[in-house]
């Protein structure tokens, strides 16, 4: 689970949402990264082998340190309660992300991608 300086605010409630029942998937594994998932009411949990997020709860996004470091989800990320997505395109994202701080993303995209690679293969060691 991860939050962030991004507000959800108005210019992104214009966005899509899904409304997922219980069970069914949020994200898929192998989809693009080319959107971000937050949740506005429910609950999910991703399935992965190595990566376990545990259960995820309204107010947070879906599988984000995946959508900052990878080109494509690693998990799927299932409902376990009806859920209420939003889904927002990565540009909006790293805009609003930005706003905040200019270096702040970078360091975000980076430290996400370490924070993997730490999971996926917890006997390396990441400079």
């Amino acid at each position: 689970m991860m939050k962030t300086p991004l507000r959800v605010d108005a210019e992104a409630l214009a966005y899509p949402r899904l409304i997922i029942e219980k069970g069914e998937a949020i994200i898929a594994l192998g989809a693009a990264t080319d959107q971000a998932y937050f949740l506005l009411d429910g609950s999910a949990r991703a399935h992965h082998p190595i990566v376990n997020e545990g259960e995820i709860e309204a107010g947070h996004f879906l599988s984000f340190v995946s959508f900052l470091a990878l080109e494509n989800y690693e998990a799927d990320v299932l409902a376990t309660s009806r859920c209420e997505v939003l889904v927002l395109p990565r540009e909006l994202v790293e805009r609003c992300w930005q706003n905040e701080d200019k270096t702040s993303w970078v360091f975000a995209c980076s430290v996400a991608s370490d924070t993997l690679k730490k999971k996926m293969m917890p006997d390396m060691v990441v400079a």
